[in-house]
């Protein structure tokens, strides 16, 4: 080496963190090995994997070239992307080849795959997501402009909480079969009648806002065919389209009633009778209360919603799904935080149409967790009547809670025969 000639350090690749073990593990192999995977991993980057995406009037297809890893139509889905709520894959072929490369004088044999698909649009979901999105939008423009009302300020006030489960909506009962006449027009008598001895009842406490569940079976049933979520038949009094804007109606002056005292936080808690139409339900609430700051409208597609009130804590689940006994760990690990944050913890279920109570403990009773049953005010069907399903109490019940005493105060709504 000449004086004054700079020496030049050999190359050393950088590998990061992650890449460091492959590395090594790719470095025991004999150099023919190792180049012959590089140049797959080189092809299929650069290209050797990219389908091809044809589209035309009636619909479009798709190809991949030879590959190992395309195997199914499910990885041709997954690898394209493919939105089965846009397109429906209306036929397919699979071809298969064994290639054999002699790699430092051993034969590998590789199965290589090439998938075409045929899509056609899939008009149904097309269609249906068009008009929801259309009238969730006309909805919102015609959402009526409330005044904000002028409640007084209140530092350390209360929660009204109004609970109405299981009305059932829609249901018809004749009172010669089952002892209890019931329809959409008494359904609704019942509901506002409860909202406003509630209400009154509540005046002696500075009630600062309001929680609300809706759904828990407010609807009776949840198909055209005047079916259950779960396709049980029921009686029903009108039409499903009658029954569905009755109710939405009756839902809004409910709400409204219940806005007059504190701001509303509407929860939208599915049932059994009514999964997809409580949702549907709550959508339209939403856009109905679009331009009104003294409601909230919580429609979130989780089965448990929960709800916090300083050092508060109430849980709402429908109950039809959920172990009783798993309840209490299913919300601890749900909502840590909103565990750790309050005192009084309570869940609030229905579908019984009883009133009962059941209380956890853990070793400090402050760490307790109590479930309560709701009732109902719907009347008996001819089903309940003839298995025996009757006498029970027809009831709504409402709970004041404190912010920092927990529950204060329940009291509750009875119908008297």
């Amino acid at each position: 080496m000449k004086k004054g000639q700079k020496t030049h350090k050999p190359f050393r690749p950088y590998f990061s963190k992650e890449m460091q073990p492959f590395v090594t593990a790719f470095q025991k192999h004999p150099q023919p090995t190792q180049l012959y995977y590089l140049k797959k991993c080189v092809e299929a980057m650069e290209g050797g994997e990219e389908s091809i995406f044809t589209q035309n009037k009636n619909g479009a297809t798709i190809e991949t070239p030879k590959s190992n890893r395309i195997k199914t139509i499910d990885d041709l889905v997954k690898h394209c992307q493919i939105d089965l709520d846009i397109w429906e894959i209306e036929r397919y072929v699979v071809n298969k080849w064994e290639v054999g490369s002699n790699v430092d004088g051993q034969i590998i044999v590789e199965p290589l795959f090439q998938i075409k698909a045929w899509l056609k649009p899939n008009n149904n979901v097309l269609n249906i997501k068009e008009i929801k999105n259309e009238i969730l939008e006309e909805i919102k423009s015609f959402a009526p402009i409330y005044k904000p009302n002028n409640y007084k300020r209140i530092n350390n006030g209360q929660l009204l909480e109004v609970n109405i489960f299981d009305l059932h909506f829609g249901k018809l009962c004749w009172g010669l079969e089952t002892g209890d006449n019931y329809d959409t027009k008494i359904a609704s008598k019942l509901f506002l009648n409860a909202i406003s001895a509630i209400i009154k009842r509540s005046e002696g406490y500075d009630v600062k806002r309001v929680v609300f569940p809706v759904g828990n079976d407010f609807f009776n049933s949840d198909t055209r065919w005047n079916q259950t979520s779960n396709l049980t038949p029921q009686d029903e009094d009108v039409r499903w389209q009658k029954t569905f804007k009755a109710g939405r109606e009756l839902l809004i002056a409910g709400i409204d009633l219940l806005s007059k005292v504190a701001p509303v936080d509407v929860v939208i808690v599915q049932g059994n009778h009514d999964w997809e139409r409580s949702f549907y339900v709550g959508d339209v609430l939403s856009c109905w209360y679009h331009n009104n700051p003294n409601v909230d409208v919580n429609n979130q597609p989780t089965p448990r919603k929960h709800y916090q009130f300083g050092n508060c804590l109430i849980t709402y689940t429908h109950g039809n799904n959920e172990k009783i006994i798993d309840l209490p760990l299913l919300v601890a690990s749900e909502v840590p935080k909103l565990w750790a944050k309050t005192q009084f913890r309570e869940i609030h279920i229905g579908h019984l149409h009883h009133k009962k109570e059941i209380k956890f403990m853990s070793t400090q009773e402050i760490k307790g967790i109590t479930i309560r049953f709701m009732r109902s005010l719907s009347g008996t069907d001819a089903w309940h009547n003839l298995k025996g399903y009757t006498g029970g109490i027809r009831s709504c019940e409402a709970f004041i809670w404190d912010e920092n005493e927990g529950l204060i105060c329940q009291f509750a709504h009875n119908l008297v025969k």
